[in-house]
């Protein structure tokens, strides 16, 4: 009984162990924050508001970078379209 109470315990401690070493990916993981796309054809507006607001647009530009990390460190769950 004994031996199967050290064995869950070391056996947690390298699951805790292992879940700290591996990291998560890195924020600007472009396959991460990527929203589903919402059709295959997006309309000729929705194509405007992609390429203006868009993620590309948006890491193009110091100022595009530093707008997308502000709502990184607001906690926001979209970062761009």
């Amino acid at each position: 009984m004994l031996q199967g109470i050290i064995q869950r315990t070391c056996l947690a401690v390298v699951n805790t162990a292992q879940s700290m070493i591996v990291r998560d990916k890195h924020a600007f993981n472009r396959a991460v924050l990527k929203p589903k796309v919402r059709c295959h054809f997006p309309k000729p507006m929705e194509v405007k508001r992609i390429n203006v607001h868009g993620w590309d647009a948006r890491m193009s530009t110091p100022e595009g970078r530093r707008v997308l990390m502000n709502r990184i460190l607001r906690g926001r769950h979209n970062l761009s379209h």
